[in-house]
């Protein structure tokens, strides 16, 4: 474990636990749909038989590895981001970038999260099911927007804090929290990050 992981706290630590938790499970559902759409393959072209609930199942699962395990792929800096510009700036205006992106990002994903708990609230209560031949409550799917979507904003107020904690300390060396490792190294920033980090451990001795 890295100074950076020491220093959050049990909350943060928690946080990111639940995101890299999310990825492997949603990891593991996609393996699954896949092996739900084979036996379906396999029971209706070899046995002549079929099933209700193999397509719809596999769907769900895919859906769940959308929208949950989005919460994995933030903490690690996989997301679709534009920021060529960014990664060149000086260390402090590159964190305050960042900041600003991570509360807007924040906001943004939180109003999902409320209008999407309250379309789910509104399936429970009206007992709305699928419609199809397995004909599941809705409940059930529309609970994974606003779980992965709170995730997510909570992965948002981790990464973010974590850049107020970088700014406040001074210290504007290393990747960004939520950053992902392969950009840095692609865009040289590593090497100029680095070296401020150098200079300034020469100034405080």
């Amino acid at each position: 474990m890295n100074r950076s992981e020491t220093q959050k706290s049990f909350i943060s630590r928690f946080i990111d636990w639940l995101s890299e938790l999310s990825g492997y499970v949603s990891g593991v559902l996609i393996l699954a749909s896949m092996l739900v759409i084979c036996y379906g393959v396999v029971l209706r072209y070899v046995l002549g038989a079929s099933t209700v609930w193999q397509t719809e199942l596999a769907i769900y699962f895919l859906m769940f590895a959308a929208f949950v395990g989005g919460a994995y792929g933030l903490k690690h800096g996989d997301q679709v981001k534009i920021d060529v510009v960014v990664n060149r700036l000086p260390g402090r205006a590159r964190l305050l970038v960042n900041f600003v992106a991570a509360i807007l990002g924040f906001l943004f994903i939180a109003t999902i999260a409320v209008l999407s708990f309250d379309l789910w609230w509104h399936a429970v209560q009206t007992g709305r099911r699928s419609g199809t031949a397995w004909n599941i409550p809705l409940s059930y799917p529309y609970f994974m927007l606003p779980l992965g979507m709170t995730l997510i904003a909570l992965q948002y107020l981790v990464i973010a804090a974590e850049i107020l904690r970088k700014f406040t300390s001074g210290r504007t060396g290393g990747p960004m929290p939520g950053e992902s490792e392969d950009i840095v190294e692609e865009t040289g920033v590593r090497a100029s990050v680095e070296s401020e980090d150098a200079a300034e451990e020469r100034k405080n001795q």
